[in-house]
């Protein structure tokens, strides 16, 4: 048996049942699907083609919340419907075929009719995005379950760190394109965004059709049927008696919410610093260019250290995130006195924000994903998936009340703010216990209390 160095044993049994097969199926469907998404991306792009059919701030906060929530909402009752079924894969593949239609059909509105209706865009741009996101969340249980029936934990790392450098890739190549889209080479306004939006409605289809040739082992479940109101019920048992997976709770919930946070950091660019809209190609072109290699890396640390250190990692880049946001510009207009010439290198060196903040999400994704399916068996696994995107859920606010809070104060004291929520994260993350052990001490823990 292998260990990682902070005692997170490895089982090294056989191969697991369709571990080539859904390793490479499910790297290029969900990069395929990133890639779709960075086409339309929630931090550089959307924002950008949101603010072209309404000047709300309020509006750009309220569609990353309802994605968000899409998402969230289906985990619970799908964890109730899977908890003692052995096949998941019906769920993982009509979820992610009814889920991403509408979308296709507001890019089919958008050849149509353009954007002649702004009122009607936001609406059938929201509903798509939204479908979009509940889909997902649909099959968010499945497609979990999934990864870890198939893939061995000694290899997740390598798994997930591979799945994001190809994401990775996926993201520069869109990068280089938006910023030609949205320049003054592209092509004129409204066809640089249905261009756009083609593009990810054509990747979320190659992603599909990955999701429906994915293989499914079968592994121990649940020997009875749990209701809607067990989970709800048995969530504050669970809180109370597991220490570790209430920690996990708070730092998701707290990390997550700050990388929600990244699409007010372009406006701020654009807004106030003066920086020019296709500037955002650079951004995501930062942002996954930092992703690339350090996915490798994060999987290297996973699989070597355990998925603990990936997501105190993660929880560093997201607090350093609105710490650069504050810092670049003023050390920037402070070096003027010294270098005039550094001022105008701002929209550049403003990229560092993206460049960190882009960074986050991988270490967070991955250590948070992995260091769940480390602390649930089997048979637990729907429960605890379900539980944490549902106990996480007000992270969706983040970005609402951010868009409502920046109506009458400053950017500057919002980022502010974020930096003291990172601290929090960051204190909470460093008392993350190993998961194995944690999983053990609660079983353990469970046995004395049926006693």
């Amino acid at each position: 048996m292998a260990e990682h160095q902070d005692g997170t044993a490895q089982a090294a049994g056989p191969a697991e049942e369709h571990t080539r097969w859904n390793f490479n199926v499910i790297v290029a469907e969900s990069s395929a699907f990133i890639t779709g998404r960075s086409w339309v991306d929630p931090v550089a792009v959307l924002p950008l083609f949101i603010q072209s059919l309404t000047p709300s701030t309020f509006i750009v906060g309220l569609v990353t919340t309802l994605q968000r929530l899409g998402y969230m909402v289906p985990q619970l009752p799908m964890a109730a419907v899977l908890g003692h079924r052995p096949r998941r894969l019906p769920y993982l593949r009509w979820g992610v075929l009814l889920g991403r239609t509408p979308f296709l059909l507001f890019v089919l509105y958008l050849w149509l009719r353009g954007v002649e209706s702004g009122t009607a865009t936001l609406v059938f741009m929201a509903v798509g995005l939204v479908f979009v996101s509940a889909g997902n969340g649909v099959v968010a249980v499945p497609w979990q379950d999934i990864i870890a029936k198939s893939i061995p934990s000694r290899s997740r790392g390598r798994f997930f760190g591979t799945m994001q450098f190809f994401q990775a890739l996926g993201g520069l190549g869109v990068g280089l394109a938006v910023r030609w889209a949205l320049g003054p080479g592209g092509p004129s306004y409204p066809a640089n965004y249905i261009f756009m939006f083609t593009m990810a409605g054509a990747f979320f289809t190659l992603s599909t059709i990955g999701c429906w040739v994915v293989r499914e082992p079968i592994r121990p479940v649940l020997d009875h049927p749990e209701s809607m109101g067990d989970l709800v019920f048995g969530a504050a048992a669970l809180l109370k008696r597991h220490r570790e997976f209430r920690s996990l709770v708070i730092v998701t919930l707290l990390a997550f919410g700050l990388n929600l946070t990244m699409p007010f950091y372009i406006l701020y660019a654009t807004t106030k610093l003066g920086v020019p809209d296709e500037m955002a190609g650079v951004y995501i072109w930062a942002a996954v260019l930092s992703g690339a290699p350090m996915s490798l890396l994060w999987g290297y640390i996973n699989d070597r250290r355990g998925p603990r250190a990936v997501l105190r990692g993660g929880c560093v880049l997201a607090t350093l995130a609105p710490s650069l946001a504050l810092f670049v510009p003023w050390a920037a207009h402070a070096a003027g006195g010294f270098f005039p010439g550094v001022p105008a290198a701002l929209p550049y060196l403003y990229a560092l924000v993206f460049l960190v903040g882009g960074s986050s999400f991988g270490p967070l994704w991955m250590g948070s994903n992995n260091y769940l399916l480390e602390l649930a068996s089997h048979e637990e696994r729907p429960r605890y998936i379900a539980l944490l995107a549902t106990l996480t859920a007000p992270r969706t606010l983040f970005p609402l009340l951010i868009g409502a809070v920046l109506a009458v104060v400053r950017f500057e004291i919002v980022f502010a703010f974020l930096v003291a929520l990172g601290v929090a994260t960051v204190v909470v993350g460093l008392q993350l216990k190993n998961p194995r052990q944690a999983r053990e001490q609660d079983r353990e823990d469970g046995k004395r209390t049926e006693v």
